[in-house]
């Protein structure tokens, strides 16, 4: 049985050729950089002793080519790193979002957790230059190779430099990397709380949460910086003392050609040659310990990608079932929230044919909103199943379920665009003539005809929007494409008695249309367009029915328990007035 292959390993796994066209480029761009000591060589051992200025003027020109030619191909692998970077991005990004947003819709996202954070962060790791370190890395042993053809001495000096340099690079991940995944922890952590302040300002504001708030949010921010400045002092220890140690090793290499020069065992253009070399040898490793920080990010933000995907991966795309067009059946023997240890819904049976709509009624935390969540397909029960047309819903491909529900949800979400792509759910091909329908069975035709550029208008978050507006922007998008079942979740908590009438007309609309309604409400108004109501307490269905048969027995069983009561109060006083 084959094994399924990450998305983000795959992802990585296709840039395969680039990085082989690179590692040419960074072959090519090695073999040339000998061309500098080859120069310094040639003048002092030649030219100076010949006088031959023609010799010199060759030389100079054909160097001159050389760097001309490194520069280029210089900027076409940096171009190259650039192009990889976004092609990680764009074909990682679809398999991220997904997995993040089945991530919090199962309730398990981190106040930590910034997937896009973490997919920037390896593309720019990508298109850095700490990147192209690993491919120049490779060429040590071959300059090393050429210090030794140089003189022996010398080549052991450059393997001595290079082995040390290697020891730190290695003592510096071994003591950083531990404490920068903690950094990079309490950064998330501070950056979430000050971007939900951000977004709730009138609430921080209005409670005086406002300073509260800020020295939660600056205790974090202490937290992540001692942390990070302890990384940084690591790094910076280290990298000071590899670039100490590189100068010292050069000019160690510089005094050690001049003493073979004397000693008639070298010349003077083996000494400066020797030590350019030896420049291009250390180089990646020094490069490498200087950019540490953000090898280390990138390697954290990759092995989080892929924990997140495999966590959350895509499933196989299933059959398209019909269009639903005939009933909606319930029979729910244990539901909740994934992350939820104990049920908050049980025993919830119903059967609703086209036509059809029923009012969900109960105390708070009756199970109203988790049953609407079932309903929409956002959660599965864990025991039991939701039908329609016999299909259940967990069957379903989500795009194709989708298509056939209109979901209003308790607390209403509109996407940075305009109107029209908001109401149309952002579908890539946009049907205005559906657009309008929906505008106009929503009844905010009007409302965003009156707006400065209509259905145009970029709206952002909603944050210029009063709530009833949003709320009913919202019913339009639930009402796009006239979905086969309707589920509103209290659809009228910030709506006026102009916006309740066209609630309304929206869910007579839906029921001749020949759709399912279901409505989780509080007030009285709305039992006035449905034909069923389902009573919840407790997460247990105590009730269901047709409607005015379940309000009858409703009232006839609340009237004589207020009559018990009263008799047991008026019982009480007489007691306590005898005494």
């Amino acid at each position: 049985m084959f094994r399924k292959i990450s998305p983000v390993r795959n992802a990585w796994s296709s840039l395969s050729a680039g990085f082989w066209a690179i590692a040419a480029f960074s072959m090519a761009l090695n073999i040339l950089a000998l061309a500098a000591p080859l120069y310094m060589l040639q003048v002092y051992d030649r030219v100076l002793t010949s006088q031959n200025m023609d010799t010199l003027i060759a030389l100079t020109l054909l160097l001159g080519g050389v760097f001309v030619v490194v520069g280029l191909l210089d900027w076409v692998r940096q171009r190259m790193l650039n192009r990889l970077g976004a092609r990680f991005e764009l074909k990682v990004g679809v398999s991220v979002l997904n997995a993040a947003m089945q991530r919090k819709i199962h309730g398990s996202q981190s106040a930590s957790d910034n997937s896009i954070e973490d997919v920037n962060g390896f593309r720019d790791f990508i298109s850095g230059s700490t990147l192209l370190a690993f491919f120049d890395a490779p060429w040590i042993p071959v300059y090393i190779a050429v210090l030794y053809v140089l003189h022996p001495y010398l080549g052991h000096l450059g393997l001595a430099g290079a082995i040390v340099l290697t020891v730190l690079a290695l003592i510096n991940n071994a003591r950083s990397h531990e404490t920068m995944m903690e950094a990079a922890e309490a950064r998330r952590r501070s950056d979430t709380l000050y971007r939900a302040g951000e977004a709730n300002a009138e609430i921080v504001h209005a409670m005086g949460m406002r300073g509260d708030l800020a020295q939660r949010w600056r205790q974090l921010q202490f937290e992540a910086h001692r942390l990070k400045g302890r990384v940084n002092d690591r790094i910076s220890t280290f990298s000071v003392v590899s670039k100490t140690l590189r100068t010292g090793l050069q000019s160690a290499i510089l005094g050690l050609g001049a003493a073979l020069a004397i000693t008639g065992e070298s010349s003077a253009g083996i000494m400066i040659a020797a030590t350019i070399v030896l420049g291009r040898t250390l180089a990646p490793i020094d490069q490498l310990i200087g950019q540490w920080r953000s090898f280390l990010a990138a390697t954290g933000s990759y092995a989080k990608l892929k924990k997140l995907v495999h966590e959350y991966p895509a499933g196989q795309r299933r059959l398209q079932l019909p269009r639903p067009q005939v009933s909606v059946s319930v029979a729910i023997q244990k539901a909740g929230p994934p992350t939820a240890q104990n049920a908050t819904l049980s025993d919830i049976r119903m059967n609703l044919q086209a036509g059809d709509a029923v009012a969900v009624i109960g105390p708070s935390a009756s199970g109203k909103t988790t049953l609407a969540k079932m309903l929409a397909g956002v959660w599965t029960p864990q025991r039991g199943s939701i039908r329609l047309d016999g299909n259940p819903t967990a069957k379903w491909e989500a795009e194709d379920l989708g298509s056939h529900i209109g979901y209003l949800p308790q607390d209403v979400a509109l996407f940075d665009g305009t109107i029209r792509e908001n109401i149309a759910r952002f579908a890539a091909e946009i049907d205005d003539a559906l657009v309008l329908e929906a505008a106009l069975a929503a009844d905010v035709h009007d409302l965003v005809s009156n707006l400065p550029d209509g259905y145009e208008t970029q709206i952002g978050n909603g944050y210029f929007l009063s709530g009833g507006q949003r709320q009913r922007i919202a019913l339009a998008r639930a009402l796009y494409g006239n979905p086969f079942l309707l589920v509103l979740d209290e659809p009228n908590s910030d709506l006026d008695s102009t916006g309740e009438a066209a609630l309304q007309k929206a869910v007579r609309a839906t029921q001749e249309q020949g759709g399912v309604v279901v409505m989780m409400t509080h007030r009285p108004s709305t039992l006035q367009v449905v034909d069923k109501v389902l009573v919840l307490n407790q997460g247990v269905q105590t009730a269901f029915g047709r409607r005015d048969e379940v309000l009858r027995d409703m009232k006839r069983n609340v009237l004589p328990a207020r009559s018990q009561n009263s008799n047991e109060i008026t019982k009480t006083n007489q007691e306590r007035a005898v005494q």
